[in-house]
């Protein structure tokens, strides 16, 4: 049996990742695997990011992220196209915002995407849906305390080597099937069987 695709969307906060996400897997015959994988995942994030612990809260979401890793390595393996969006990358990075010190890198035994997108926009276009979240009580203390220091969190992502997909004065639909293209030239069917986990060569 060939093996189906893993493909993750990460960027900054407001970047359109959760929209274009389903959009994407849609296109891709796959499955949009969410965190709803991790049981109680709504109560068990409120408590950790209610304590307010930089360090808990960093090693919560990158158990969170294996947890993801491995119910996408059993859906590749039966067959299955995968699409995740925020992994690894964002985790670390707006982690390190934060200031922890964290590598940029994918862990070790981790299923490492075939395709990483970093879905982009232009930063004003960004700040402006970040205002509207604040405005309607949707921005958390968390978010607000990386945004001071995104920069810090785009070099992290360039760090992991995401191919940069720009969002900027196009539909959700628009980015989306940008975004199937890359696939598809990157994943020829029928795909061979290779190996999953974290190469680090």
């Amino acid at each position: 049996m060939t093996r189906g695709a893993f493909i993750t969307l990460d960027g900054l906060s407001a970047s359109g990742k959760t929209t274009v996400a389903p959009l994407v897997a849609a296109l891709v015959n796959g499955v949009h695997l969410t965190d709803d994988t991790l049981p109680t995942f709504p109560r068990m994030r409120a408590e950790v990011d209610a304590g307010g612990v930089l360090p808990a809260r960093f090693h919560w979401w990158m158990m969170a992220n294996h947890i993801k890793s491995e119910t996408a390595r059993a859906l590749t393996e039966s067959g299955r196209t995968v699409v995740v969006e925020s992994y690894f990358p964002r985790t670390v990075a707006t982690h390190r915002a934060m200031g922890h010190d964290c590598a940029p890198e994918y862990p070790s035994e981790s299923l490492v995407p075939d395709v990483a997108i970093l879905l982009e926009v232009d930063e004003q276009v960004r700040r402006d849906r970040i205002r509207r979240r604040a405005e309607r009580g949707a921005l958390s203390y968390w978010h607000q305390r990386e945004e001071p220091n995104v920069a810090e969190s785009t070099r992290v992502y360039r760090a992991f080597g995401l191919v940069r997909v720009d969002g900027t004065g196009r539909t959700p639909e628009q980015v989306a099937d940008v975004i199937a293209d890359i696939v598809r030239s990157r994943i020829p069917e029928p795909r061979s069987e290779r190996a999953t986990s974290h190469d680090r060569n």
